[in-house]
């Protein structure tokens, strides 16, 4: 499919990029690997006036240990992170996740805080313009309604980040910059739980960095999907465990992750809250699989999680 017209600028710093932006009057898109903002555009979901590119922004490139925490830049690719020595030793979750997104050639394209920030899914949504014009716009479009749940004035499009979930199992924090300065936030805040505005950021702000706490944990990756090299997870579960608790969270169903603290990782404990996941998961039929088979495997994945992290490191 062909690009739509647009200005192209390349961005220096932080700060000449957020002025591109608002000499843009908020018509702009930030491109930082691309692999979630041209399939955008080439289908007609996003249309901006302006793309102003963050590839050249060095201080997005950085991968540093500072006060008890690995500081990430958000334009760090996928590939380089995976194969960093820290993430290796420190955090199975992400390192799995990480491995598990697409193929190694859009790992090496896609960047960690573009693969935070990409827009939900769904089979009726992401189409063409074309298509999407004769079976009539959905609610995420402008339409009235949702056109996988008849009437339901609401979004049902899944969020579908990998890295997200490993993320928030190791209780991420990130940092923003914007046209009114810088903030710092846990990465949770970042998701309105809302499909059609999925991203609680404002206007002109850029995810400069992603902060984990270094602590060496135990964890695993689970991930649903019908092709192996380059799907989407249909279903993802992120485990991380320090001692005797853990945190899991699940994603890939709904426009929002889901997260859960395993205070007790005793069996009992680890089934009931795999079957709570389960319960709280909302699957409707805007994937390739169906709604009843992602939600039994939501208990399935995360039990399968669990089990798999806890036998790590003994």
């Amino acid at each position: 499919m062909i690009l739509p017209r647009f200005d192209y600028k390349k961005a220096e710093d932080i700060a000449s990029a957020i002025a591109l932006y608002e000499g843009f009057k908020g018509q702009a898109r930030y491109l930082a690997g691309g692999t979630d903002l041209i399939p955008l555009l080439k289908l007609r979901l996003a249309t901006p006036a302006a793309i102003i590119d963050l590839k050249g922004i060095e201080q997005l490139k950085t991968i540093t240990r500072e006060g008890g925490r690995l500081i990430v830049g958000a334009g760090v690719t996928l590939f380089e992170l995976k194969n960093h020595a820290v993430v290796k030793e420190y955090f199975p979750a992400l390192y799995e996740s990480l491995d598990a997104t697409s193929c190694e050639t859009l790992q090496m394209r896609g960047t960690i805080g573009g693969n935070l920030l990409q827009n939900t899914r769904c089979l009726l949504y992401n189409k063409s313009l074309d298509w999407r014009k004769a079976r009539g716009f959905c609610y995420k479009m402008g339409g009235e309604s949702c056109n996988v749940v008849p009437k339901a004035k609401a979004c049902f499009s899944n969020y579908c980040s990998d890295n997200a979930l490993s993320l928030l199992s190791l209780s991420a924090g990130v940092k923003i910059a914007g046209p009114k300065g810088e903030r710092k936030i846990k990465l949770e805040k970042i998701f309105s739980g809302d499909g059609k505005n999925p991203f609680t950021l404002k206007p002109g702000e850029i995810l400069t960095e992603i902060h984990i706490p270094l602590k060496r944990l135990r964890g695993a990756y689970e991930k649903l999907r019908v092709r192996n090299s380059i799907d989407y997870p249909l279903l993802g579960v992120a485990v991380s465990v320090n001692n005797k608790k853990g945190k899991v969270c699940v994603g890939g169903i709904g426009p929002t992750p889901l997260a859960y603290d395993l205070e007790d990782l005793e069996g009992a404990s680890v089934k009931e809250l795999a079957q709570k996941a389960r319960q709280e998961a909302k699957s409707v039929s805007n994937t390739t699989l169906s709604p009843a088979y992602r939600k039994k495997m939501v208990d399935v994945l995360t039990q399968r999680a669990i089990k798999r992290a806890l036998k790590e490191g003994k």
